[in-house]
């Protein structure tokens, strides 16, 4: 487990971060996931909920446990007759988040490149 801002294993457990990355050996390589959080969502960055024997999710609610913030910051109300957005990107991968580039992909996941087309 490596979050974007270098917690590692189980010292990632709750801490917030733009993406976490959980990769492993698989047969003679290694495979990931990356789970990315959107900038425009609530909370941003998420706290992680992740451990060593593969629970892997992502918590914008978590604040009072996580951050032991006791005012109710975690607490998100929609408005009746409202939505709530939340983004994320997953990606799947062969290799260490280094060798597969998850920072690089995570920037072009909230910035992505422009097209124009001309006639």
């Amino acid at each position: 487990i490596l979050t974007a801002d270098g917690a590692r294993g189980g010292g990632a457990w709750g801490k917030p971060a733009p993406w976490c990355d959980y990769f492993a050996p698989a047969g003679e390589g290694v495979l990931g996931i990356a789970l990315m959080d959107h900038p425009a969502n609530v909370y941003h960055p998420t706290h992680w909920m992740v451990r060593e024997y593969g629970l892997f999710a992502a918590n914008p609610f978590g604040l009072r446990d996580f951050a032991g913030d006791k005012t109710g910051k975690g607490r998100c109300r929609i408005p009746r007759g409202q939505a709530l957005t939340l983004r994320y990107r997953v990606v799947l991968h062969a290799g260490t988040p280094l060798q597969a580039g998850i920072a690089g992909q995570y920037e072009e996941y909230v910035d992505p490149p422009r097209v124009t087309v001309r006639p």
